[in-house]
């Protein structure tokens, strides 16, 4: 298994070792691919000048058919999160009792935590009713189509990041919809039947209603906690922002802030959901980094080579006590027991001479006259 360095690293910006979250083995279309040997092609096994065209053709047809192989493989996975995902609105079908009270308690609980009013912050949008009407379209409209767009963004343009942005998107997925199998929540627009607060349902009033009768029922009603608009947008600004350089990207830091005052204009979810969306992507980045760091050093460790310190050449002016001691032949004898008129080691075959300086007398050294 190679662990070369490639820049599917958390922020995309520096190399990083390869390993199983962010490794595909494609790279990238239109790559050459590399040569095992200088020598000429007619010193290669016998191939001659004839043989080269065919060989590229058949190499190139092999990337061209992994390449496909590959977006369709990641199609397919796509597809089924989006069907798991559609799939969970069946799931919530009896549980509307339980929906409404978790509602209940996510009302108290912001007001004791003083989070600002979804009924102060509706009652302000709706003395305009284009703007309302606005943000019942972007709820239905920018959810979908803006993460499909960036996968495709991502996949064709920027390849490398690929993996980093799916995996993440996967696992947020994944982690939302455990929480809203496990916890039914109505959204605030269910809330003046329960508890009396003044919110409009703005999809039913002014529409349009991703939950009306027209809709097909696109969306589970009651997996209000944790918001995936919110989660999404987060992503998708995230993704921009470490992708590119220019400081235009820094724009994309409107989306979330835009989508959760949507979401919260529309009655369709609380400050809660948004919050616990959002930090569901970030425990997603963290994991998933930290668990790509963890490889890639188990990586370097499994292939890493012991340090060696060249003997320094004959005639040198670098001191011989600055030579570790690893690098002193075996046949080396301290300079105490060479007669005088004798060298004091002798070189093998291959070795290089160390000289050994011998301590003076008032240094310390032990050493005698």
């Amino acid at each position: 298994m190679s662990w070369a360095p490639s820049t599917d690293s958390a922020d995309g910006r520096r190399a990083a070792v390869s390993s199983p979250l962010v490794r595909h083995g494609l790279g990238t279309l239109g790559c050459p691919l590399p040569r095992t040997s200088s020598a000429p092609p007619d010193q290669l096994g016998g191939i001659g000048p004839g043989a080269a065209p065919s060989a590229g053709s058949l190499a190139r047809a092999r990337r061209v058919a992994g390449a496909v192989a590959y977006a369709v493989s990641q199609l397919l996975l796509i597809a089924v999160l989006y069907g798991t995902y559609s799939f969970s609105r069946h799931l919530a079908s009896g549980r509307e009792p339980a929906a409404l009270a978790a509602a209940k308690d996510v009302w108290r609980l912001e007001r004791f935590l003083h989070l600002p009013s979804e009924v102060a912050v509706q009652r302000l949008a709706l003395h305009s009713h284009l703007l309302i009407r606005a943000a019942d379209w972007f709820y239905i409209l920018v959810h979908f189509p803006s993460v499909i767009i960036l996968l495709l963004w991502v996949f064709i343009r920027h390849r490398r990041h690929w993996t980093r942005i799916r995996n993440v998107l996967i696992m947020t997925t994944g982690l939302a919809l455990i929480i809203h199998l496990l916890y039914p929540l109505a959204p605030p627009r269910f809330l003046p039947s329960v508890l009396h607060v003044p919110l409009v349902d703005t999809g039913a009033v002014y529409g349009p209603s991703p939950y009306g009768e027209g809709s097909g029922g696109i969306a589970n009603e009651y997996a209000a906690m944790p918001s995936l608009h919110v989660g999404w947008s987060l992503l998708e600004a995230w993704a921009v922002i470490t992708i590119l350089h220019h400081r235009a990207r820094w724009l994309m830091v409107l989306h979330p802030i835009l989508t959760i005052m949507v979401v919260v204009v529309t009655a369709n979810h609380y400050w809660l959901d948004g919050i616990v969306g959002s930090s569901l992507v970030v425990l997603s980045i963290v994991v998933l980094d930290q668990a790509n760091r963890r490889w890639a050093r188990r990586g370097l460790n499994r292939h890493e080579t012991p340090l060696r310190i060249p003997a320094p050449a004959p005639g040198s002016d670098v001191p011989a006590s600055t030579v570790p001691a690893s690098t002193v032949p075996a046949s080396t004898v301290m300079a105490s027991d060479v007669p005088p008129n004798q060298p004091a080691s002798s070189p093998e075959a291959g070795a290089v001479p160390v000289a050994v300086p011998v301590p003076r007398p008032e240094s310390g050294g032990g050493i005698g006259p």
